[in-house]
């Protein structure tokens, strides 16, 4: 599965993330997967995950939080279109490459 997560704030940074590697911690600290400028943000904000699939982001205790859709969240499924709002930085939430989805000629490959 590949994600992007499109900035719809047009002063913030990064304004566009691709993640195709889950688990990923969202944050400003150095540590982080992704780091987000953003001063109420917290150094380890919040993670997605990708399991049993489905797409998840789950709150790491961050100081104000994590919202899906407008609503505060500890743990939420995430889907192509949703609104993650991370301290002031909204981001709409865009599918890439939806999970279980197979090239083709890959399956030719091995006489599927």
């Amino acid at each position: 599965m590949k994600i992007k997560l499109v900035c719809t704030s047009a002063l913030a940074s990064p304004r566009e993330v691709t993640i195709d590697q889950f688990p990923i911690e969202i944050g400003r600290g150095m540590s982080a997967g992704v780091r987000i400028d953003d001063r109420w943000i917290s150094r380890r904000h919040c993670e997605l995950v990708y399991e049993g699939g489905t797409l998840l982001v789950r709150d790491l205790q961050s100081r104000h939080g994590t919202m899906v859709n407008g609503q505060p969240i500890s743990e939420s499924p995430l889907a192509d279109g949703d609104l993650l709002q991370l301290g002031l930085t909204p981001f709409r939430v865009r599918v890439v490459t939806p999970p279980d989805v197979h090239d083709s000629a890959e399956f030719a490959a091995v006489g599927i």
